[in-house]
């Protein structure tokens, strides 16, 4: 859905990397339509920062696809350098989220893109909660250990956990797959914390500069393999985080599905008793005019009698469906609390107890009779204790 740029509250969504990793490509898959130019080409297609909003779940972002950094001479490094600057100036004051795009050479991370990620990361330092790492293009056919084993490498060579990585497959040209890595993306992409950044340093980045880091890396890179093992305590703490914030989508989902169904169900029963009041309207008018059957005064008053009838067992079909739907989503609620219980050992992650706090003060369902909100209380507070 794309909106007008006078919207508030808009993020900002800027993907990163260097030339030909599938930025572009990436931006379109987010968006769900073709808007910014790619290209197979040896030189770079992103000559120009580009943005446009739209939104994503409940959220709207002004994404951004910038060019990449590294290039062939210093005059486009030195313009790529500013289009890149330009994008996290616009949002000096608004929260972003940040997706950086690594491509690979036969499976192993490339240097250039472990020096950019360097010098931009060293310019607007960034945070984990608010950074996704995108491993692109890759063999569907790889090894089994290879996700895991990658997770470690990006550790040891950028320094810092690289946020949430997404490990995505080379894109068949039909198209077919590009419904599940959009639906990944945008999963992710909600699932991190959008934070300010702002400059602590220049982009100091020639073309010296990065063959010699690019020399340091290929050390850094065989050390890293000898001591992947000692990234594994980090890495599992990656995939209980990665777990607890899946279980926490679906939470937000649910609960959603609960409030409107409540708020459904409220209105069914408000109809249900005007329903029953019309009922015994039209009931009194029957009697009224029982010795005269064939008046028209008998006839519209048991017609509209049966048709509130019919109305009426439609409404309480409907209220009987959503009591059922109740029940299963307070159920999924309580699998997915108890899950969340063994990541956090016995506990809830914060955001349970505001979802429920806000369902169960929303003025608009404070008042509907159903056992929804009090069987959820107690689960909660016999599980994992008092919730007030």
């Amino acid at each position: 859905m794309m909106i007008s740029q006078e919207t508030r509250d808009i993020y900002a969504l800027i993907i990163v990397g260097n030339s030909g990793v599938g930025k572009s490509v990436l931006g379109n898959i987010i968006l769900g339509r073709q808007y910014f130019k790619h290209d197979f080409s040896a030189r770079s297609v992103t000559h120009q920062t580009e943005s446009i909003i739209c939104q994503l779940g409940d959220k709207y972002y002004r994404i951004y696809n910038v060019p990449g950094l590294i290039e062939g001479d210093e005059e486009r490094i030195a313009l790529n350098r500013r289009e890149v600057s330009r994008a996290f100036e616009e949002q000096t004051e608004h929260s972003l989220v940040i997706i950086y795009v690594f491509g690979h050479q036969n499976g192993r991370i490339r240097n250039e893109d472990v020096v950019t990620f360097r010098a931009i990361h060293n310019a607007y330092t960034f945070s984990p909660d608010s950074l996704i790492t995108v491993v692109n293009g890759l063999s569907p056919d790889r090894p089994s250990t290879y996700d895991k084993e990658t997770q470690a490498t990006l550790i040891g060579l950028l320094g810092m956990q690289p946020g949430r990585i997404c490990f995505i497959n080379h894109l068949k040209l039909d198209g077919t797959q590009e419904a599940d890595v959009r639906t990944c993306l945008i999963d992710t992409i909600l699932s991190v914390r959008p934070e300010v950044h702002t400059k602590n340093n220049d982009m100091n980045l020639m073309i010296e500069g990065v063959r010699g880091l690019e020399a340091a890396l290929n050390k850094l890179q065989i050390e890293v393999e000898s001591e992947r093992h000692e990234h594994e305590a980090v890495i599992a703490s990656m995939e209980r985080e990665y777990e607890a914030t899946q279980r926490l989508l679906t939470l937000r989902r649910l609960f959603g599905q609960a409030k409107a169904n409540l708020r459904r169900l409220e209105s069914f029963r408000e109809q249900q008793e005007h329903l029953i009041y019309m009922l015994g309207q039209w009931e009194a008018e029957e009697i009224v005019y029982a010795d005269h059957p064939s008046s028209d005064h008998f006839i519209l008053a048991r017609t509209n009698k049966q048709d509130a009838e019919e109305e009426l067992a439609k409404n309480l079909t409907t209220q009987h469906q959503i009591d059922v739907a109740l029940n299963v989503c307070r159920g999924d609620i309580e699998q997915i609390c108890y899950e969340l219980g063994q990541i956090y050992n016995g506990n809830l992650d914060r955001e349970y107890y505001i979802l429920f706090d806000n369902l169960r003060f929303d003025s608009t369902i404070v008042n509907v009779k159903h056992s929804f909100l009090n069987d959820l209380y107690k689960f909660t507070c016999h599980h994992f204790g008092d919730i007030d």
